[in-house]
């Protein structure tokens, strides 16, 4: 009797488990989605190619810039580093976070920008709010 109880309770705490999985992976939007709001906020284009085949997530008459999550903030540094070298215009990054205030992310990317020098501009955008807020210009 005990045995078939905890097969049962296993297989109900099995379903729970995948069902609140599934839950919270379709609660968090892909990056394409912020990548449109910003690119609209930022009267920009959004996936645009130029004539190296090179894929820019987003350009403005201004920027070359990368759009990803808080916590991939080194790729994001060097490829909009890149796109800056590749377009001549001026570097961009846009992260992607929970929490605009409290980001360890946000603050070593900060930090590494001004000890370098780097002449990136940086905007963060809140994902729960969908709201764009530029954090630091070059």
């Amino acid at each position: 009797m005990r045995y078939h109880f905890l097969i049962a309770f296993t297989g109900l705490l099995s379903l729970f488990l995948a069902l609140l999985s599934l839950s919270a992976s379709t609660s968090v939007e892909p990056v394409a989605h912020y990548q449109a709001i910003a690119a609209k906020l930022l009267n920009a284009q959004a996936e645009q190619t130029l004539g190296d085949q090179t894929r820019y997530e987003i350009v403005s008459a201004t920027h070359a810039i990368e759009i990803d999550w808080d916590d991939k903030w080194d790729e994001l540094l060097g490829h909009s580093l890149n796109y800056a070298f590749e377009t001549g215009k001026r570097a961009g990054m846009i992260l992607i976070t929970n929490d605009v205030d409290d980001t360890t992310e946000l603050m070593q990317l900060s930090a590494l920008l001004r000890l370098y020098d780097l002449p990136v501009t940086l905007w963060v955008i809140d994902k729960k709010t969908e709201t764009l807020r530029l954090f630091s210009e070059e």
